[in-house]
């Protein structure tokens, strides 16, 4: 017979599993809906072709450039691995930590498993601005999960889990520096730091790890650029295209911390979060078990807010602003004052240096995570909050000790899976430089020569398929050259089925970007320059000056004909007004070609 609590574990088990499931679903659901004209159409330039390009500070693309292959450019799939990629590392990190914090509960494997799925859902916090398409952010997400698994294994002692730990540690740091060099290096100074504080150092170990990276960066190189050399030359030619740019990526300009805003509706909605989490946790510890039922509401009201967001088309929005991620510190605060109104300091003096030193590292995870970034470092960390849950965590394992079971925190994991969701709304209904919610998309179009079939607004699509059939009908091919002149239009020529030649985003809008045109476009052959169709945008927010043709020796428009011409959609590149553009083909090729060699063997 089951008694009481079994029951109320049962239940909230139940919940918790069917939160999880929802939400993955919602997010697989909706891969298939909106397109980004700028940054998420640069991952997909950069996935698709990543050997087009001569220099990169991050070498995203040649990492998630088999999977592309391997699902045919099918977008939304690509999403939806994506998508699961992540959850799994997620889950994965979250359950090995929480049986780590506590090694001798006699937990059941399903109701960690649910629980640590639930806590895991805090890892699509990343995607509340729906750009879901991998890209260098999410590889450097995904680097640090990796990460953290490893170092919660790996020990000072020679045996298969250690072992496993440290060469993770190792593969993190490696697909880190694939991401984004600035985080690899913040990652490694940082882990030093841990393994001295948690006595977890070992030289004999670390050069296991250090070798482990080598090994895969000198395999990378290898199959990138043929040459240790040539990858070398890579990333520096990748570091001056930054350095031209302008863009706020100058090393004095990314040590730095940033300040943060927050509106009063966010001040009074995790003030009042926390403090029903902590009313939840406090009952699920109680010795009179009628006050566990004080916990089962809140909880039910946790999971129901959740299912009507996941399963109800609605226009509903929160509306926390730009720092919305750190909404998640609602359950890290209610984790915290729990421990210490249950157990008071006496719960403290149980932690162990180890897990002290792990806690602040997943604290400073999310930094780790935004180095680099020209953006605000506290919007950016919201994108890894599942790492302040991982710090949360920490304390509420004193408590869990306590008890023997991992039952106080199934109200948590509810409450994440409801933040998780309302953050995730906000990016349905408003996401990333499109002109309406996801919900609203009805018009289905194949993009691309994959034909990668996605869920656009009318714009959009009109936007798109314009320029498709203009293109084609001019005989257009896929894979031939084509220069972006707009600044801001990588999605069509993605498309188009274009080479985006030079960079695989044309950037304009920054104090460097006809510099860095001219010089990204420098590294590309003059055959490729006078076959290269235009994409113009005259007077457009972002558009790169006409005087960038002349430099490599193109007449432009003079030697080009006009092919035609369609309208950006409202909303296209995060701008509300339409513009024309125009698309050019080569007319005199060969005059071009002529005069591009003779101005880089420095003949007049």
């Amino acid at each position: 017979m089951i008694n009481g609590d079994n029951k109320l574990k049962l239940i909230l088990v139940a919940l918790c599993s069917v939160g999880t499931l929802l939400i993955v679903s919602w997010l697989l659901r909706y891969a298939y809906y909106g397109f980004d004209f700028t940054d998420e159409s640069f991952y997909l330039v950069w996935i698709s072709n990543p050997f087009l390009y001569d220099g990169s500070i991050t070498q995203f693309g040649f990492v998630y450039h088999p999977i592309y292959k391997l699902l045919g450019g099918d977008i939304a799939t690509l999403r939806q691995v994506n998508i699961l990629i992540t959850f799994g590392l997620a889950l994965g990190l979250v359950y090995s930590y929480l049986t780590s914090l506590t090694p001798v509960l006699k937990e059941s494997r399903f109701t960690l498993l649910t629980l640590s799925a639930g806590f895991a859902t805090s890892v699509f916090i990343h995607f509340d601005s729906w750009l879901v398409t991998p890209s260098y952010n999410s590889l450097a997400l995904q680097s640090l999960l990796v990460s953290s698994v490893g170092l919660v294994f790996a020990e000072k002692c020679v045996c298969r889990a250690s072992l496993i730990g440290w060469l993770l540690i190792g593969v993190g740091g490696w697909l880190a520096f694939m991401a984004k060099p600035s985080t690899a290096l913040a990652l490694a100074v940082c882990v030093f730091i841990y393994l001295l504080l948690a006595r977890k150092f070992s030289i004999r170990m670390l050069a296991f790890t250090v070798a482990c990276v080598l090994v895969l960066l000198l395999a990378s190189a290898l199959m990138i650029d043929g040459s240790v050399a040539g990858f070398v030359n890579r990333i520096n030619l990748g570091i001056e295209f930054s350095k031209l740019l302008g863009g706020g990526h100058a090393l004095n300009q990314i040590l730095r911390i940033d300040d943060f805003q927050l509106n009063e509706k966010f001040k009074i909605t995790i003030f009042s979060l926390s403090c029903v989490v902590i009313i939840a946790t406090c009952s699920m510890c109680a010795k009179n078990n009628k006050k566990y039922f004080i916990g089962l509401p809140i909880s039910i009201i946790f999971f129901i807010f959740t299912a009507l967001l996941t399963l109800c088309r609605t226009s509903w929005v929160a509306g926390f602003g730009q720092f919305q991620g750190l909404l998640i510190f609602a359950v890290v605060f209610a984790a915290a004052i729990a421990t210490l109104m249950l157990g008071r300091l006496l719960a403290l003096k149980t932690i162990t240096v180890k897990q002290w030193a792990i806690a602040v590292l997943f604290l400073v995870m999310p930094y780790i995570y935004a180095f680099g970034t020209n953006g605000n470092y506290w919007q950016a960390s919201g994108s890894a909050a599942i790492f302040w849950v991982l710090a949360g965590l920490m304390l509420l394992a004193t408590l869990a000790r306590e008890t023997a079971s991992w039952f106080l925190a199934l109200p948590l994991a509810l409450a994440v899976q409801a933040v998780t969701t309302t953050l995730l709304q906000t990016a349905f209904e408003q996401p990333y430089r499109q002109p309406q919610p996801l919900r609203l998309n009805v018009s289905t179009i194949e993009i691309g020569p994959q034909k990668a079939t996605l869920t656009l607004s009318q714009d959009y699509s009109e936007y798109i398929t314009s320029g498709m059939v203009i293109a084609k009908k001019a005989g257009f091919v896929p894979s031939m050259p084509m220069i972006d002149l707009s600044g801001q239009s990588p999605g069509i020529l993605y498309a188009i089925g274009a080479d985006s030649i030079g960079q695989a985003w044309t950037i304009g809008g920054y104090p460097g970007s006809l510099q860095l045109a001219e010089t990204a476009l420098s590294h590309t052959s003059c055959e490729n320059i006078s076959k290269a169709w235009i994409l113009f945008e005259s007077g457009g927010p972002r558009s790169i000056p006409i005087e960038l043709m002349r430099s490599l020796g193109a007449d432009f428009p003079s030697n080009y004909k006009h092919i035609g011409e369609w309208q950006t959609a409202t909303g296209a590149g995060g701008y509300l007004d339409r513009r024309n553009q125009e698309l050019y083909k080569p007319a005199i090729p060969d005059k071009t070609l002529k005069t591009c060699l003779n101005l880089r063997s420095g003949k007049s």
